[in-house]
């Protein structure tokens, strides 16, 4: 497994280090994970029917016992090395490609949850339930949007439905009953408290699917939550080193990445001094860009001009940064709606500003909604990107904002792997993400719905009003 993509911004490498064949015989330690990797563990454990907890990222006693639990069973000791991490992980990427699991955010819940995209199929029709099932599995899902009444009528079917003790989570927003009927099927209903009212989801499954119901319970989180996949980092190279260990025997090593991981990013080394790019988001002098672009920054500034960051998120790969002397100056405008497959679409910044120059524009097209493994955050785009290029704006046919350049594909790395070389294979964070992230921070962006199509040299003058060269220190 290699580090395909390359962060589009000039600045120290912040690629994890593989772990070489004596460290694979060294003691785990979680610490040295990113999130997106615990994340990874902690659901191929549950699949393994090892652990029963959330799929949080978040390693604690209960991933750490089940990891231990996961290697006593696989013929270890409780002295787990990093080679029986990568093993585990190794187990999850087999058991989240099988079926294409995925967690994807559901709309009408507003809430995130594991399904398995090619096996889910629709189950029977009901007045209060979108009924699923899961092909070949005995999986149902059960989604409904209730009043309180109503939803409290839900988790009592639950527990009078069970014949053990019931297990129960009663907080201000979030219910939780889990059972076990006496058909021996495991019932499990939870409900969160989403935009003024209660969003339920009921599941079921007898015992030889446990582990999966382990998974997708586990995997339940309000609003938007982040992928689960493989990713570059050290549990994906250690797959790799295993794998060469092994020599002929060695078990498949998965050739497509999961969703990257801001820490586990290449990027492009470069003198003390990196650029980035990002645009105008408020008439505050707000400015948007990318979280990796200002990570090891020690000062900052937009134009020339000093800025300071307001707020930055790591899942999202996103920063709100702000500098006084751009007050007043207009902000771009966000679509009303998600960027659609083959749209066109056209990219501004600021690429090797050193050898460049000024604002490089570029076009393209939106090739598929979703990023590296089914990640939902990010979208791919056709439109050419370097180095620098991290942050700035992606633009549709109108002008309007719907992604935020974020990463490459290493072609050198992928021919390597391939033999072929990948054209324009670049990524976006998309736009339903950054209005997202720009709400949580207290900025009401701009958003219209789309109206006519620009001609390119009007997009490009339209793009230069708001788009920003970033320097870091």
């Amino acid at each position: 497994m290699q580090a395909f993509l390359i962060c589009c911004f000039l600045l120290t490498p912040l690629c994890a280090v593989a772990f070489t064949a004596d460290q694979l015989t060294q003691e785990f330690d979680a610490r040295r994970l990113t999130d997106q990797e615990k994340r990874l563990l902690q659901t191929g454990l549950a699949f393994a029917g090892a652990y029963n907890g959330l799929i949080d990222g978040a390693w604690g006693a209960g991933s750490q016992r089940a990891l231990e639990r996961f290697t006593e069973a696989e013929g270890g000791n409780a002295f787990v090395t990093n080679a029986d991490a990568v093993v585990a992980a190794l187990e999850a990427y087999s058991a989240l490609d099988a079926e294409g699991w995925e967690r994807q955010y559901n709309s009408v819940l507003d809430m995130s949850f594991l399904v398995p995209t090619e096996g889910l199929v629709e189950g029977g029709r009901s007045d209060v339930f979108y009924n699923l099932n899961v092909r070949g599995r005995s999986i149902g899902y059960s989604l409904t949007v209730q009043d309180a009444a109503g939803t409290v009528r839900l988790h009592q079917f639950t527990e009078a439905s069970s014949v053990v003790d019931v297990y129960t989570v009663r907080r201000q927003e979030v219910w939780i009953t889990s059972g076990r009927g006496a058909d021996g099927v495991s019932l499990y209903t939870r409900s969160d408290f989403r935009r003024g009212q209660w969003s339920t989801i009921m599941l079921s499954a007898s015992d030889r699917d446990a582990g999966a119901f382990a998974a997708i319970t586990g995997s339940i989180a309000p609003g938007y939550a982040p992928a689960i996949g493989i990713s570059p980092g050290l549990l994906s190279e250690g797959i790799e080193t295993l794998a060469g260990l092994m020599q002929d025997s060695a078990p498949p090593v998965p050739h497509k990445a999961g969703p990257a991981a801001e820490d586990n990013r290449a990027s492009v080394v470069s003198p003390a001094v990196g650029y980035g790019t990002g645009f105008l988001v408020s008439t505050a002098g707000d400015v948007l860009t990318n979280r990796h672009v200002i990570a090891n920054c020690t000062s900052l500034s937009i134009d020339g001009q000093p800025a300071v960051v307001i707020a930055q998120d790591q899942t999202f790969d996103l920063a709100l940064l702000r500098a006084e002397a751009l007050a007043g100056t207009a902000p771009a405008t966000f679509a009303q709606n998600p960027a659609r497959l083959n749209s066109d679409v056209t990219v501004a910044g600021y690429p090797l500003p050193d050898l460049l120059g000024g604002l490089n524009v570029t076009r393209g097209a939106v090739t598929s909604l979703k990023g590296i493994g089914g990640d939902g955050i990010n979208m791919q785009i056709s439109a050419p990107v370097q180095p620098g290029n991290s942050g700035g704006p992606v633009i549709n046919a109108a002008g309007q904002v719907v992604g935020v350049v974020v990463a490459k594909l290493d072609a050198a790395k992928v021919a390597d792997l391939y033999d072929d070389i990948p054209q324009n294979v670049n990524f976006a964070i998309r736009g339903e993400i950054a209005k997202l992230f720009l709400a949580q921070n207290g900025v009401d962006p701009t958003i219209q719905a789309e109206g006519a199509g620009l001609a390119p040299e009007d997009l490009a003058e339209l793009a230069k009003g708001f788009t920003r060269l970033i320097t870091c220190n």
